[in-house]
C-alpha cells in the first residue's frame, strides 16, 4: 500500500488598515525564513508577491483594523 505524502499548509497573508509592521516582521527573520518554508507553502504574500489567491489556503493572517 503506498503511503500518502504530508502535505504542507498552505498560508496566505493579507493587510486591512495597518502600517504593514506585520509583513515586515515576517521578512525580516532573515534565513530562518528557510526553515518555515519547509514547514508551509505560501500563497498571497510578501514572500512570493502573488497579488491574488492562487488556491485554497489553510491558514491566514490578517494584519491590521477594518477602515470605514
Amino acid at each position: 500500500m503506498a503511503k500518502k505524502k504530508n502535505k504542507k499548509p498552505r498560508l496566505a497573508t493579507t493587510s486591512l488598515a495597518g502600517c504593514f509592521g506585520c509583513h515586515m516582521s515576517l521578512l525580516d527573520i532573515d534565513e530562518r525564513i528557510l526553515d518555515l518554508l519547509e514547514l508551509v507553502d505560501f500563497d498571497k504574500s510578501p514572500i512570493d508577491d502573488f497579488k491574488k489567491f492562487t488556491q485554497h489556503c489553510d491558514i491566514g493572517l490578517i494584519e491590521g483594523g477594518c477602515c470605514n
